[in-house]
């Protein structure tokens, strides 16, 4: 009776956590890198690139290093952008990047909750993305 039993909890538990019972698969992406440049047209110098998905789930981020420069990677830390269209953020949670936050209006703040009018479409990899934060 206890093996009946132990035999209807695993198949059960099969049933609601699906096999494997982890995180549903990311799709295959390409690698994407490039600048993003503020307003005024320079580079921006600290936070990360968010892009959020138009339709989907899949979202991807990178750090904005000091050059402007960044490469996203997916929620496993893979180099890897799902092809498609994405709205661009910048998110400013460290203290040493609080200046970089006053160079980038609200609307990209991914903290603020804003609608960004900047769009990304990927279909392929690139090395040299260049995204420009409108005023």
């Amino acid at each position: 009776m206890l093996g009946l039993r132990l035999g209807l909890f695993v198949v059960g538990c099969a049933l609601i956590v699906g096999c494997g019972g982890s995180v549903p698969a990311i799709p295959a992406g390409v690698e994407v890198s490039g600048k993003v440049y503020g307003p005024s047209g320079s580079p921006l110098k600290g936070g990360t690139l968010v892009l959020r998905p138009t339709q989907g789930l899949h979202g991807v981020s990178g750090e904005i290093q000091s050059d402007g420069s960044f490469t996203l990677v997916d929620a496993r830390g893979n180099k890897s952008v799902v092809p498609g269209s994405y709205e661009v953020y910048v998110s400013v949670t460290n203290v040493k990047d609080k200046a970089v936050a006053s160079t980038v209006p609200a609307r990209y703040q991914s903290s603020e909750g804003g609608e960004s009018d900047v769009k990304v479409d990927v279909s392929a990899a690139v090395s040299d993305l260049k995204i420009k934060l409108k005023r």
